[in-house]
């Protein structure tokens, strides 16, 4: 739609002619209008993204995207002039800071999606950490810890509800030891409608995906809070790397994963202790990242065409294109963000990079007391990414949101991309941590996602899970 106006507009024949004093005031016209159509152009490419193609039925559900209002499509014949875009888009801003005034109330309150209570915020703890003093104390503990169902309860699936709730207290001590049960050979948990059940026996509170203001995930159950795990065939080449499940700043206490068909080969989900994390790592680059604190990017919007328009063009532009995507951003996320205008990795074209707010690459948990390395750094970090991707190969969607969905880690307090032999360090301490865990029909892993990191191996033919 800019494009149509910017041809409509700038004709050069036109704008040779535009010389003298009326020519400086035709050209600032001129720029008003195209920097106003460029809003409405900027909301209608900022919500496609956000948007699944439409087709199979895995790909066809859109998410949440992007609500910025666009104009329709523009031709030649029907353009509106310098005086109707202003006015358009000085209205687009208005109902975009409307609802993002309304978004802001609504936040201020607990609120439920689809019946199911938000995700909680993220528990960071003091900022207290003596990383040197701590790692000197910690103890040894293994992770995970392994259960198989007890021989007489096969074929009994009230026998095996019945065997969570007896055992409660004791599962979760052992989740506060270990940081995550694996649980074996459990015949109720095959299907989703058990796999609730033992939810429920372990007392769970079903919450709403982290993710569900930045990508939809398939639900298995909506009601009892369980969602599908990366399981499409176009990601299965795809290492997830090790992550604390969070968003912004929402994260879940903990987690209950559940295999309901397994991969012909790999897709094993992997654990990693984050008190080893934190024992193995660097300690001078941990203090550093921990004085730093950490600072995701999440998204890109290419903003390429931009570069294109006239020098006197871009000036005015650039800003307004920024207040349409920061007020589109605010409706989008229920978290703070960051817009900076960047060159991409990729190919170099100008972008608007979305950086989330500043969080503690290291946590103390809420209930032991124990420091654990925290975050997304081994999954977000472009380099990694790239390396890994040169080994299993990338994904295979081009579409939607995996087209802006390129993410990075850089230090808070200046801005920095963390270092690549950090990085190369960060990789060879996770990958020695972690561990895999090939699961079966009916197994579960229950994780304190607060103690440990979860990822998956790269897998072939078709593959279900869930959490």
């Amino acid at each position: 739609q800019a494009i149509s106006v910017f041809h409509l507009i700038l004709d050069p024949r036109r704008l040779a002619r535009m010389g003298g004093e009326h020519g400086r005031c035709r050209r600032r016209k001129i720029a008003v209008a195209v920097a106003s159509s460029t809003i409405a152009a900027a909301c209608c490419q900022a919500e496609r993204p956000f948007l699944a193609p439409s087709g199979g039925s895995s790909s066809s559900r859109a998410t949440r995207g992007l609500r910025g209002t666009g104009s329709s499509p523009v031709s030649s014949r029907t353009a509106p002039t310098s005086a109707v875009v202003p006015a358009a888009a000085t209205a687009i801003l208005g109902a975009l800071a409307a609802k993002s005034r309304k978004k802001l109330r609504q936040s201020t309150l607990p609120r439920a999606a689809d019946g199911l209570a938000d995700c909680p915020y993220a528990i960071y703890g003091t900022k207290d950490i003596d990383i040197t003093e701590e790692r000197a104390k910690m103890e040894d503990i293994s992770c995970p810890l392994e259960i198989t169902m007890p021989a007489e309860l096969a074929g009994d699936e009230e026998g095996q509800r019945s065997y969570f709730a007896k055992n409660l207290p004791q599962i979760y001590k052992d989740l506060k030891t270990h940081g995550a049960v694996v649980f074996r050979g459990f015949e109720i948990s095959r299907e989703s409608a058990g796999f609730g059940q033992v939810g429920q026996a372990l007392e769970l509170e079903p919450c709403e995906d982290p993710l569900h203001s930045v990508a939809a995930r398939d639900a298995v159950d909506k009601q009892k809070g369980v969602y599908e795990a990366v399981n499409k065939p176009s990601r299965r080449k795809f290492y997830i790397g090790m992550h604390n499940e969070m968003v912004g700043n929402r994260a879940p206490g903990a987690a209950l994963f559940v295999c309901f068909k397994a991969a012909q080969e790999g897709g094993e989900f992997l654990v990693a202790d984050g008190r080893k994390m934190f024992q193995n790592l660097d300690e001078a680059w941990l203090k550093k990242i921990y004085d730093s604190d950490v600072v995701y990017s999440t998204a890109e919007f290419p903003m390429g065409f931009i570069e294109s328009l006239p020098e006197f063009v871009q000036g005015g532009v650039e800003p307004l294109v920024y207040g349409a995507m920061t007020q589109a951003l605010k409706m989008k996320v229920d978290f703070k963000t960051e817009l900076r205008w960047e060159k991409s990795e990729y190919d170099g074209s100008k972008i608007l990079q979305v950086r989330a707010m500043p969080q503690a690459p290291i946590v103390r948990h809420f209930a032991t007391g124990e420091p654990c390395w925290w975050g997304s750094m081994h999954s977000h970090a472009e380099y990694l990414r790239s390396e890994r991707e040169k080994v299993y190969g990338e994904a295979q969607e081009t579409t939607g949101a995996s087209r802006i969905n390129k993410t990075d880690v850089y230090y808070a307090d200046t801005g920095e991309k963390v270092e690549v032999d950090q990085l190369k360090m960060l990789d060879a301490v996770t990958l020695d941590t972690a561990v895999k865990i090939k699961m079966q029909p009916g197994d579960m892993v229950l994780l304190d996602n607060y103690l440990v990191m979860h990822g998956r191996c790269p897998f072939e033919g078709e593959r279900l899970h869930a959490g």
